[in-house]
């Protein structure tokens, strides 16, 4: 029975030219596990279909042209991806995003870290050319913050320990902050406060009503209660200076030949 299940599996998986998985004939999903994985495959076909690309290296850097030969229908895709109708600003995005992926010793970004970062560009669905810029940047933000992570589980001193985790720290506060500026985008700049519950002691005072904003660094104050406590706050210093980088426009196919 062994012998005969093993023969199919290596049939199946010639036929499919997929590498063969060893499989325990022994070990059967529990129905649990059946259940999960049904919920996996429903999640799954809720998503939409992820942007798909031909990354080739060339000696200028990485020619992106459609996975099937619909080449209208992939422009389409790319530029919904991007939350934009120009194709210059999809090329000069996509020339920053892999300039800024590529690893040191390398002259070009990997085709696998090329369609993971625009897999994940498109996933948070932007709406314009800003969101999508945001997007961008938390990718090559969250890049460089893992590998400075893995440097610091193997950092062999105390001082490797301290810049690569302190480096590492700032790069996901920046993060953070990039996540904050997407959802905030989303919203078109609006925020909600919800008090659940007020509680004012004896003695104590409670203001409830809209706060004025004058702007950074500027007092905030209530718009009826010009003499109550003023609480002002410094604007941030930036955790990261300018970053100069050399890029040149990606190269998209043309519906032209299609």
């Amino acid at each position: 029975m062994a012998a005969r299940l093993a023969l199919a599996v290596a049939l199946r998986s010639a036929v499919q030219k997929r590498p063969i998985r060893r499989l325990n004939p022994f070990c059967r999903p529990n129905a649990r596990t059946r259940a999960r994985a049904q919920e996996a495959r429903e999640r799954g076909r809720a998503r939409h279909e992820r942007v798909s690309i031909v990354a080739t290296p060339t000696d200028k850097g990485l020619d992106l042209s459609p996975s099937h030969d619909d080449n209208a229908a992939w422009e389409d895709t790319l530029l919904d991806a991007f939350g934009t109708t120009s194709p210059d600003f999809v090329s000069a995005e996509a020339s920053r995003l892999a300039a800024s992926l590529i690893d040191r010793g390398q002259t070009t970004v990997s085709t696998q870290v090329m369609k993971a970062s625009l897999a994940a560009i498109d996933g948070t669905r932007p709406e314009n050319e800003m969101a999508a810029m945001l997007a961008a940047q938390f990718v090559a933000t969250h890049s460089l913050a893992m590998d400075l992570l893995g440097r610091t589980r193997r950092a062999e001193t105390v001082d490797c320990l301290s810049a690569y985790g302190g480096l590492a720290t700032k790069l996901l506060r920046a993060s953070i902050g990039l996540t904050d500026a997407m959802a905030k985008l989303q919203r078109g700049g609006e925020q909600t406060v919800r008090v659940e519950h007020v509680h004012v002691h004896s003695g104590g005072q409670a203001i409830v009503g809209p706060v004025s904003h004058q702007g950074p660094g500027a007092s905030l104050k209530t718009q009826d209660q010009s003499d109550g406590k003023l609480f002002t706050h410094a604007p941030c210093t930036p955790l990261l200076g300018p970053i100069e980088a050399e890029w040149s426009p990606v190269p998209l196919a043309s519906s032209a030949g299609a």
